[in-house]
Formats: structure tokens, C-alpha cells, sequence
């Protein structure tokens, strides 16, 4: 698996047609990988938060995550808050960075009007509005965005094998480099230090990206909302 899974290049190759016990089987095998690593990387993320608070003398940016989620969590109420992390976000995530990478126009048009979904959360005005109204916006939004996308982009041809390759890493460096932002607000001083906090989800990113051409793209989902799922447990488990 080793071996395949660095072969990036080859991954658009890589076949699907495999039993549902085998695909669970290496669901699971990835979701361990992915679990032993946040627990090997969380040292890297408490010594750069040392660093930032007693030599540069900044803010905690560790401290901030748990404040940002903690309004989170406050403004839409702890059951809206979980289904948005655990089922939302998975298919909302994946169809931005995943989907596309199958290169089909439709696909593409799905990604973008997602994309547009997502980007709804930097207008203040909607941000100060209720649940359905912000459900109903971001519903008018990717409805939109996917019909003007869907008729705009020209057919898109297959890429070369090099620009695949160079695609997929620039999408799992997107997704990984997005949770930056679960940080806010930034402390752009110290902005360089930010990627070390986000090492699991860049890591996380790869493996995605592996289990949807391996796999396919919906397991890529269930892989996702598991992590997120297992996540949301153990946060809710020490938030008190």
C-alpha cells in the first residue's frame, strides 16, 4: 500500500473495482494511520504554540482554536454545531478538493458551486443572519453557481500525466492549508507558523485523496466523516 500510495502520478491509474470488504478494510486501515499521526504530531503543535507565547511573546494559537470553536459551538447550538462537523462539512470539503480531480466539467462545476457555499462564510451580513435563512442563501448560491459554472466552462479535456499530479497535490495542499483558518482570528505576524498547527490535516488530505481513486469518491466522504466524527468525540469528551 506504501508503494501506492506515494506514486501520486499514478494515481488517476489506480482501479476501483474491488470488493466492499476490501475498500472497508483499507477505510480502516487509513483511518488508524491518520489517528497514530495527530497523536505523533501533537508535540509539533504544542512546542511551535511554546515558541509563539514565551519567546515571540504572541497570543496562543492553540488557545484560539478552542475559543473559535467554543463560539462555534455557542452560536449554533451543540446538535447543529456535531451534524455541520461530522456530515457537512465532509461532503462539502470533498466535493471542493476530491471531486474535481476527476476533471469532468459537471464534476468541476460541482466543486466550484460548493466552493461558493463555503466562501459564504466571509459575508458578515449573512453571518449575523438565522439558520434558514443562511441554509436557504448558501442553497440559492451552489444552485447558481453550479448552472452558471456548469454552461460557462469549456469541456475539459484530460490532463497530461504531470499536470494530474501537480493538480492533486496543489488539492491536497488547499485542503490541508484551509484549516488554517479554524485559527481565527490570524495573528499575521506569525502567520509562517500556522502550517505546523494544520500537519494532521495536510496529511489527512493525501490520504483522502488516495481513498477517492482507490476506492472512490464517496468513500472519501465516509472516510472524512469518520475522522471528524471520532474527532468531535473526544473534543466533547475533554471540553469540559
Amino acid at each position: 500500500m506504501l508503494k501506492e500510495f506515494f506514486a501520486i502520478r499514478a494515481y488517476p491509474t489506480l482501479g476501483t473495482e474491488r470488493r466492499c470488504q476490501q475498500k472497508l478494510v483499507l477505510l480502516l486501515q487509513i483511518y488508524g494511520i491518520i489517528f497514530l499521526f495527530n497523536l505523533l504530531t501533537a508535540p509539533i503543535a504544542l512546542a511551535v504554540d511554546f515558541f509563539a507565547t514565551h519567546v515571540l511573546h504572541f497570543k496562543s494559537i492553540t488557545k484560539q482554536y478552542h475559543v473559535s470553536m467554543l463560539r462555534f459551538f455557542e452560536k449554533f447550538g451543540y446538535f447543529k454545531a456535531v451534524l455541520y462537523i461530522c456530515i457537512a462539512a465532509p461532503v462539502i470539503e470533498e466535493s471542493i478538493f476530491r471531486l474535481p480531480l476527476s476533471f469532468k466539467r459537471q464534476h468541476i462545476a460541482l466543486s466550484l458551486g460548493f466552493a461558493l457555499v463555503l466562501a459564504a462564510k466571509i459575508l458578515p451580513r449573512l453571518q449575523q443572519q438565522g439558520l434558514a435563512v443562511n441554509l436557504l442563501a448558501r442553497a440559492i448560491l451552489f444552485v447558481v453557481g453550479y448552472l452558471i459554472f456548469n454552461r460557462v466552462l469549456p469541456r475539459v479535456k484530460s490532463p497530461g500525466e504531470k499536470l494530474q499530479s501537480r493538480l492533486i497535490i496543489i488539492s491536497i495542499l488547499g485542503f490541508g492549508l484551509m484549516h488554517i483558518f479554524n485559527y481565527v482570528p490570524l495573528q499575521w505576524s506569525i502567520i509562517y507558523l500556522y502550517p505546523f498547527f494544520v500537519i494532521p490535516q495536510l496529511l489527512m488530505g493525501w490520504f483522502l485523496t488516495y481513498i477517492r481513486f482507490k476506492n472512490g469518491f464517496f468513500w472519501g466522504i465516509a472516510l472524512h466523516a469518520l475522522v471528524n466524527s471520532v474527532s468531535m468525540l473526544i473534543y466533547t469528551a475533554f471540553r469540559h
